[in-house]
């Protein structure tokens, strides 16, 4: 029998009722108690069958506590060796993975945090419920007793901030402001949670992290330290605040089921979660603060948590990092720095060996920032040097005359071309060998050369898309009788079905193809791209790009040339190639984001509700309509370049953070079962 019992607003089990008749032996809970065995209905104890006359009440012998205690660990233990086992498939690149995380997998982290400490409560049966229970107690005056000897060590460490302990040679720090995220989503991260896991010490402890004994007014930090060779994952931790010492100790401990820490100079050391040969984490613990050190290698793992735990802030990054000192004042919900050639060189390795040279010497940060409304992703990195720099930081006022303030896409560029040849011709060409020559004449260009035809353009591109057109039945050869179908044989032959040939089945003797591009949606755009006029007529009198602008031209679409712009549009804007400008340009702050940024991409999902697409009602078109738009910019004129991405929500007095997580949870319900993550 599965029994679950309700105190003090906290739900508890499933427990026996061998389990029930000691923990009513010890006090932990009474007969007055609520409790559900049916499944279905809150009785007192004192009603589940086999309670109703539990044995007499006696002093707790040593002997049952123990065992009791023996049980709990046990189980514990048990559950902590399957998350073991399945965070294990992860090898040696677990620390690594720190760095990839971003935006809402964040709050993952921070939910399988907790549950790792924790554990699940709904599945420990046997778990002791009462926080002051003697075994508890014991191991807080053990541990107040070590305190003391630390303290007496003469070690002054631990007035060390969290910050002055990353070392100098960190190529990599994440910031994760807990206690800000946790007052923007708490409710809707609650709500991913299992819901039996709704209603245990997790829960709780979304509602105050205290009851683990964590401090998260200051954020959490995690550092990467880049080995000598790239083909091991950093060594670095996770390392947070303190509220009670005792608290978090007894919890880790009791939980993940480890033995008593070793005394160390200052801190505490517990055993390799993984055992000393793994590369798991390993837990240390100072006076106020927490650090879950790793490393590839287990020899490296111990030496790294010691830097770290007695540091004097002498070889702080802090003090020598500029970058990450201006970095570590903003404050931000989510926060990445990363700097120094020897990280690049191990995130290259792990990138299927990327080339990143191009960086080294630079540094960025990423930041992520949930608002009210919106959510911000900002990403600044300052190269080394102008090799990297093609951007013209933003686009000219004549080729934003061509774009439309209410496009339901926008996408374009504004860079420096032949620059960024230079660099094709100098860093990727050599890869193909002697098959790419830019300055030898092409016969199918009419014997210009590849050099040629790129400079025909000056380096500016935008594409709007206003509308998205579904075809009529007739544009398909519809008629009554079904596509295809005619009520009269045009021929006047009823043999004709004996004919060897196939019936034109088409209207006028369309060909299957042409009813194909009928029946496709029909987008309403504009395509602008600056050019060297001179240069683009040669280029457009060449054979095959002749005959392809014939064919794009029989299909509806205008193509023309306009005060230095190469322009190609559906039926909607042929008047923009007359007027030089489309009916409604961008303008005001919706204008503002191309002058300032030399990339851009923008979706407005408003007007595609407003389509008439083949997308079924509810589910993902429900989800769209908490959306307003979607945009990503950046801006590369300068060493010190920048992007953002934003996305932004109907309702701008909700916490972007609250509907994203709102959104997870949407996508849960239509995700097929088992494609869950």
């Amino acid at each position: 029998m599965n029994i679950y019992i309700h105190k003090d607003g906290q739900q508890y089990g499933p427990y026996t009722t061998v389990q029930l008749r000691e923990y009513i032996t010890q006090g932990s809970f009474s007969l007055e108690d609520q409790a559900c065995h049916d499944g279905q209905n809150w009785v007192p104890l004192s009603q589940v069958p086999g309670l109703s006359q539990p044995a007499a009440a006696q002093p707790p012998t040593q002997q049952p506590q123990q065992s009791h205690a023996t049980q709990a660990v046990g189980n514990a233990q048990n559950q902590f060796n399957q998350t073991k086992a399945s965070a294990a498939k992860g090898g040696g690149k677990k620390v690594l993975i720190f760095a990839s995380i971003g935006g809402v997998t964040l709050i993952s982290l921070i939910i399988a945090l907790i549950v790792y400490l924790l554990g699940d409560d709904d599945k420990k049966g046997d778990q002791v419920v009462n926080s002051e229970t003697e075994s508890e107690q014991t191991k807080a005056r053990s541990n107040q007793e070590s305190d003391k000897n630390l303290k007496s060590s003469g070690s002054t460490s631990n007035n060390i901030p969290l910050i002055e302990r990353i070392p100098s040679d960190a190529g990599a720090v994440i910031f994760v402001r807990v206690n800000d995220l946790l007052e923007k989503g708490r409710g809707d991260i609650a709500a991913l949670l299992p819901p039996g896991v709704q209603f245990s010490r997790v829960a709780k402890a979304l509602k105050n992290p205290a009851s683990l004994g964590l401090d998260v007014s200051e954020p959490l930090q995690i550092h990467l330290i880049p080995n000598e060779s790239p083909n091991l994952a950093p060594t670095g931790g996770i390392a947070g605040r303190l509220s009670d010492k005792e608290k978090f100790m007894n919890t880790i401990e009791l939980l993940a089921g480890l033995d008593k820490p070793t005394e160390k100079d200052g801190y505490h050391l517990y055993e390799a979660l993984g055992g000393s040969d793994g590369a798991e984490p390993q837990i240390a613990v100072g006076s106020d603060f927490f650090f879950a050190g790793g490393a590839d290698r287990p020899n490296d793992r111990e030496p790294s948590i010691e830097k770290f735990m007695t540091a004097n802030g002498s070889d702080a990054l802090v003090k020598s990092q500029d970058s990450f000192t201006s970095f570590s004042n903003d404050k931000n919900d989510i926060g990445i720095w990363f700097g120094g050639d020897s990280i690049l060189d191990n995130l290259g390795t792990n990138l299927n060996d990327v080339n990143l040279d191009t960086l080294k010497g630079g540094s960025g940060t990423l930041t992520l920032n949930f608002e009210d409304g919106e959510m911000v992703g900002q990403v600044k990195i300052d190269a080394p040097n102008n090799d990297m720099v093609y951007g013209k930081g933003g686009f000219s006022d004549g080729i934003l005359k061509f774009t439309p303030t209410d496009a339901v896409l926008a996408l374009g560029f504004a860079f420096d071309l032949l620059k960024f040849v230079q660099y094709v011709e100098k860093e990727l060409l050599p890869e193909f060998g002697e098959d790419i020559k830019l300055d030898e004449a092409v016969p199918e260009l009419g014997g210009l050369t590849i050099r040629d035809a790129i400079s025909s353009f000056t380096g500016e591109f935008l594409a709007s898309i206003t509308d998205v057109k579904m075809p009529s039945s007739a544009s398909m050869g519809g008629s009554q009788g079904g596509p295809g179908v005619t009520e009269d044989n045009p021929f006047g032959d009823d043999g004709m079905e004996d004919s060897p040939f196939p019936s034109p089945g088409a209207p006028g003797g369309m060909d299957p193809g042409a009813m194909m591009m009928a029946a496709m949606p029909k987008p309403e755009f504009i395509v602008a791209a600056s050019i060297d006029t001179e240069k683009w007529l040669k280029l457009k009198a060449a054979p095959p790009l002749a005959m392809g602008l014939g064919l794009a031209m029989m299909q509806g679409y205008s193509i023309t040339e306009k005060n230095d712009f190469l322009l190609i549009t559906s039926k909607d804007h042929l008047d923009a190639t007359q007027s030089g400008s489309v009916k409604n340009p961008v303008s005001g702050s919706g204008k503002e984001i191309f002058k300032k940024n030399d990339f851009v991409f923008k979706i407005n999902v408003a007007p595609i509700l407003k389509m008439d697409l083949p997308i079924p009602p509810g589910g993902p078109m429900e989800m769209l309509k908490d959306i307003s738009h979607l945009e990503m910019a950046t801006s590369s004129s300068k060493t010190s370049g920048s992007g953002t991405m934003k996305l932004a929500f109907t309702d701008k007095n909700r916490n972007s953070l609250s509907q994203i997580l709102k959104l997870i949870i949407a996508v849960q319900t239509i995700v097929p079962e088992g494609m869950n993550l």
